[in-house]
C-alpha cells in the first residue's frame, strides 16, 4: 500500500484530501446534529410554554368577561344577556377541559384543580341564585331597589361544608365570597409567573446549548488544524523541499555554473522521474556548452551587424517620411541630423539656393565658425558639383568631405546642396548613389514646398484682397464643404471673433455667425431670401433689410461662381447703404420741412399781396397788410439764413470774427430781448462774478444763446420760469438754460443735435420749428473749441450747458 501511495504525488495530495475532508465531514454532522437537537428541543418547550401563557390569559379574560355578563343581567334583566352568559360557560368549560386533559407540570395540574373548583362553586351556587333572584324580582315576589345578601342567601342551594375547599361561596358573608372569587385572581397570577419561569429556563438552556455548539465547532477545528500539521504538513514541506532543489539547480544549470554531474533525488514519484530527466539534460547541456562557445562570437558579431542594418534601415525610412510630409521646411534640421547618423558624419548642412545666391543654410552639430567658413571650404565642391551635377568628394588630412548637388527635375537647375563630413573613411561610390538618391526625394520635397508655398500666397492674397473691400462677403459652396466668410461682415454686425492676427485669412461659418441672422429685423423676409440663394439658386439683386431695431440698412446681391468649367458655389455680398438711407431720410425731410416752413409765410405774403392788389384799401389797412408781409419775410429770411449757416458750418466755410467781449452783458441783453416777447414767462440771470470775458463772434454767440433760450420759451408752453446760470469751470465759461417745460424723452437725446430731427410726440408736433436750431448751436459751440450738451426729464424740464473757454489773460 505505501509502494502504491509514493508512486504518485497526486495519490499522495488526494489522501491529505481526502482526509480532511472526511474528518471534517464526520465533525462537521456531529456537531450539526447535536446542535439541531438541543435547539429544537429548547424551541418546542419554548412554544409549548407560549400556548399554556395565552391559554391562560385567554381563561382568565373568559372568567372576568363572565362575571361582568351576569353582574349585567342581575342588574338589567335582560333574557339575551343569557345567551353571552351561555356561550362563555361552554367557552370555560373548553378551556378547562384542555388544563386537565395538557397537564405536564405540577403547576398544570394545580392551576387546572383550581380553576375547574371555581368554575363548579361560580355555576352550581352563586349563578343559580342570581337567576332565581331576577326571576323573583322580575315576578314581583322581591321588592328591593339594590341587591340585598339575605335575600341571596334565601335562594342559594345548600353547599356542602368542605373546609378545605379553596373558593367559598356564602350569601351571607359577602367579604368571604368576593375574596374567594378574587383568589382565581392570585391562581392565575401564580401559575402565569411558574411558566415565565420556565420559559426563561428554556432561553437560558437554548443560549447554553448554543455555547456548547460553538465550543463544538471549535473543537472539530483545532482536530482539522492536528490532521493537517501531523500529515499534511510534512508531505508539503519535503515535496517543496525538494522541488526547491531541483529549482535552484536549474538556476545554476542556466548560468553556466554546473561543471560537475548532478545526482538525482531518490523518489518513486513524479518528482523522482523529472529529477532523473532534469540530470540527464543537464548532463547533455553541459556537454553541448562546449560545443557552442566556439559558435558564440560569430552569431553576436552576426547580430551586431543585423542591429546596426536594422537600425540604418529605421532611420531611412523616417528620413523619407519625413521628406514625403507636407511640413518638411520645418523638419529640415530632422533631415540633415539623420543623413549624418545614416552616413556616419561627424556633421552636415543643407545648403539652399536659388540662381547663384545661396538663400539659407541648415546645419547640425558645426560650430559657428565652421558656419561662416563652410561655403569658402568647400568651394571647389560645389564648383564641380555645379559643372558635373554629380556628388562628389574630397580628403582632406583626416577628413572626408561629400557635395551632392539637389536637382530640380523640370529644370535641371540645382537647387540645394548636401554636405557631409565624418573622419578617416572616405564616402564610397554605394553611399555616393545612396546621397543622389536622398536629393532627388530631397528635390521633390522642396518642389512640393514651393507649390504649397504658392498655394498658401494665392490664398492669402485672395484673403486679402477679399478683407480689403468694403462689401461684406459670404461663399457657400454648392455641397456646403466650404463656407467662408470676410471680416467687413464681422464689422458690419459689431460681431467679435478670435482671429489670427498675423494672417488675414478668411473666416468658415460657425454658429455663432449663423446666429447674426437673429438681429435681422426682418428675419422671415430674410431667411426666404436665403432659401432662394443659396438652396433654389436663384441670384441677381437682392433684398434691402435693417438690424439692431434699424441703427444699419444693408442692401445684397449675389451671384454664381463658375471656375474649372463648372457652376461650384453662391457668393452673397452685403454692402451698408446705412448713410444712403440717412442721406434720403434728410433729403427726404428736408423737403418736408422745406415746403412746410416755406409755404406758411409764402402763403401770407401772396394773400396779403392779393388783397392789396385787388382790393381798396385805406392807408392803415394797407399799413397792418405790409407789415404782416414784412414779418413773414424776415421769417423766411431767417429760415432761409439757417439754412444757409448749417450748409457754411458743415462745409467749413463760415467765417468767425472773433473778438473779446463779456458774455455776462450779453446774456442780460438777450434776457431783455426774450423777457418782452413772452408774457407767461420769467427769465432770471445769476452769475458768481462781475465780468466773463471770452473770445469769439459776438454775432453767432449771441445767435446760439438766442436759440436755446427761444426754445426754453417754446418748449414750456405753460409758461414758468427760465433760469439762466453762470459759473467758472477751471478755464471755461459756463451757461447754463434751465426751463420747466414738457421735457425731453430718453430714447430721444443721442439724436437731438442731428439736423431736422424733432422729437416725436403729440406735445412737440403742436410747435413750429425746421430742426435746425440745435444742430446750429453745436456748430457755433465747436467752433469756439466749446461743448454743448443736455439732461432733461421728461414731464419736469430740460437743461442746456454751453462750456466756452475764457480769454487768456495775456489775450
Amino acid at each position: 500500500m505505501k509502494k502504491w501511495l509514493n508512486q504518485k504525488i497526486s495519490r499522495q495530495i488526494m489522501l491529505s484530501f481526502y482526509l480532511i475532508l472526511i474528518v471534517l465531514s464526520v465533525t462537521s454532522i456531529a456537531a450539526y446534529f447535536y446542535t439541531n437537537q438541543q435547539v429544537s428541543n429548547a424551541e418546542r418547550k419554548i412554544d409549548d410554554i407560549s400556548t399554556r401563557e395565552e391559554r391562560a390569559t385567554k381563561l382568565w379574560d373568559t372568567w372576568q368577561s363572565l362575571q361582568y355578563e351576569v353582574r349585567g343581567y342581575v342588574v338589567f334583566g335582560d333574557d339575551a344577556i343569557m345567551d353571552v352568559i351561555d356561550s362563555k360557560q361552554a367557552s370555560l368549560e373548553r378551556q378547562t377541559k384542555w388544563f386537565e386533559q395538557n397537564q405536564i407540570y405540577e403547576a398544570d395540574q394545580i392551576y387546572a384543580t383550581d380553576i375547574r373548583s371555581l368554575y363548579a362553586s361560580y355555576t352550581k351556587f352563586v349563578m343559580p341564585s342570581l337567576i332565581r333572584y331576577v326571576q323573583e324580582k322580575q315576578s314581583g315576589v322581591i321588592d328591593e331597589t339594590f341587591l340585598e345578601m339575605p335575600s341571596l342567601k334565601a335562594m342559594m342551594p345548600d353547599i356542602p361544608t368542605d373546609p378545605d375547599r379553596k373558593f367559598k361561596m356564602n350569601a351571607a358573608d359577602s367579604e368571604t365570597m368576593r375574596k374567594s372569587v378574587n383568589t382565581m385572581e392570585t391562581v392565575f397570577t401564580n401559575y402565569r409567573n411558574s411558566l415565565n419561569a420556565k420559559e426563561a429556563a428554556a432561553k437560558d438552556q437554548l443560549v447554553q446549548q448554543t455555547k456548547y455548539a460553538g465550543w463544538i465547532w471549535l473543537i472539530n477545528l483545532a482536530v482539522l488544524f492536528l490532521v493537517v500539521l501531523l500529515l499534511v504538513r510534512p508531505f508539503i514541506e519535503r515535496t517543496t523541499r525538494q522541488i526547491q532543489l531541483l529549482s535552484k539547480e536549474s538556476k545554476l544549470l542556466a548560468q553556466g555554473q554546473h561543471t560537475a554531474p548532478l545526482i538525482p533525488i531518490e523518489r518513486s514519484d513524479e518528482i523522482g522521474e523529472l529529477s532523473k530527466s532534469f540530470h540527464q539534460m543537464a548532463s547533455a547541456l553541459i556537454d553541448n556548452k562546449h560545443r557552442l562557445m566556439s559558435t558564440n562570437d560569430n552569431l553576436e558579431q552576426a547580430l551586431k551587424i543585423t542591429l546596426r542594418n536594422e537600425a540604418l534601415l529605421k532611420t531611412r525610412n523616417q528620413l523619407t517620411e519625413t521628406l514625403a510630409s507636407r511640413d518638411s521646411l520645418s523638419a529640415y534640421p530632422a533631415v540633415i541630423e539623420k543623413m549624418t547618423e545614416i552616413t556616419t558624419s561627424l556633421h552636415g548642412a543643407i545648403i539652399f539656393k536659388e540662381g547663384t545666391t545661396v538663400t539659407n543654410i541648415i546645419t547640425h552639430a558645426m560650430t559657428d565658425q565652421e558656419q561662416d567658413t563652410l561655403i569658402a571650404t568647400i568651394e571647389p565642391l560645389i564648383r564641380q558639383a555645379r559643372r558635373d551635377k554629380l556628388p562628389h568628394t574630397a580628403q582632406h588630412a583626416e577628413r572626408a568631405l561629400a557635395v551632392t548637388p539637389v536637382l530640380d527635375p523640370s529644370t535641371d537647375e540645382i537647387i540645394a546642396y548636401i554636405y557631409l563630413m565624418r573622419l578617416d573613411m572616405a564616402f564610397n561610390k554605394q553611399e555616393q548613389e545612396e546621397l543622389a538618391t536622398f536629393s532627388r526625394q530631397l528635390a521633390l520635397s522642396l518642389l512640393r514646398m514651393r507649390t504649397f508655398d504658392e498655394i498658401d500666397r494665392e490664398r492669402e492674397k485672395t484673403s486679402r484682397l477679399l478683407n480689403s473691400i468694403r462689401e461684406s462677403v459670404v461663399y457657400i459652396e454648392l455641397d456646403g464643404s466650404n463656407q467662408l466668410i470676410n471680416r467687413p461682415l464681422l464689422d458690419l454686425f459689431n460681431h467679435s471673433i478670435e482671429q489670427d492676427s498675423e494672417v488675414d485669412w478668411l473666416l468658415d461659418v460657425d454658429e455663432s455667425i449663423v446666429n447674426l441672422k437673429y438681429r435681422v429685423d426682418q428675419l422671415p423676409e430674410f431667411e426666404r431670401y436665403l432659401q432662394q440663394t443659396f438652396i433654389e439658386h436663384e441670384t441677381g439683386e437682392g433684398i434691402l433689410f435693417s438690424i439692431d431695431q434699424e441703427k444699419r440698412f444693408i442692401k445684397t446681391y449675389s451671384e454664381k461662381i463658375h471656375y474649372g468649367g463648372q457652376f461650384r458655389g453662391i457668393m452673397l455680398v452685403m454692402r451698408d447703404v446705412t448713410n444712403e438711407v440717412e442721406i434720403d431720410r434728410l433729403k427726404n425731410e428736408l423737403v418736408s420741412t422745406i415746403s412746410h416752413e416755406l409755404r406758411t409765410p409764402l402763403s401770407s405774403i401772396y394773400g396779403f399781396t392779393e388783397l392789396m392788389i385787388e382790393r381798396e384799401l385805406s392807408p392803415k389797412r394797407q399799413k397792418t397788410y405790409l407789415e404782416a408781409v414784412h414779418s413773414e419775410t424776415k421769417r423766411l429770411s431767417l429760415l432761409i439764413n439757417d439754412f444757409l449757416d448749417l450748409q457754411r458750418m458743415e462745409a467749413d466755410r463760415q467765417e468767425y470774427e472773433f473778438e473779446s467781449f463779456d458774455l455776462i452783458e450779453l446774456i442780460e441783453d438777450l434776457k431783455q430781448f426774450h423777457g418782452l416777447s413772452s408774457t407767461t414767462h420769467v427769465i432770471t440771470v445769476s452769475h458768481d462774478v462781475t465780468h466773463l470775458l471770452i473770445e469769439g463772434d459776438a454775432k453767432k454767440i449771441r445767435q446760439l444763446f438766442g436759440n436755446l433760450i427761444n426754445n426754453a420759451i417754446k418748449y414750456s408752453p405753460a409758461g414758468g420760469a427760465i433760469d439762466i446760470e453762470l459759473a467758472v469751470r477751471d478755464t471755461q465759461a459756463s451757461v447754463a438754460i434751465r426751463d420747466h417745460g414738457i421735457g425731453i424723452p430718453t430714447a430721444a437725446m443721442g439724436e437731438l443735435f442731428q439736423k431736422f430731427y424733432r422729437v416725436d410726440n403729440s406735445d412737440t408736433r403742436k410747435i413750429g420749428g425746421t430742426g435746425l436750431g440745435l444742430s446750429i448751436c453745436r456748430e457755433i459751440a465747436r467752433a469756439h473749441d466749446g461743448e454743448i450738451h443736455v439732461e432733461s426729464i421728461e414731464g419736469e424740464g430740460s437743461t442746456f450747458t454751453v462750456d466756452l473757454p475764457l480769454r487768456h489773460p495775456n489775450a
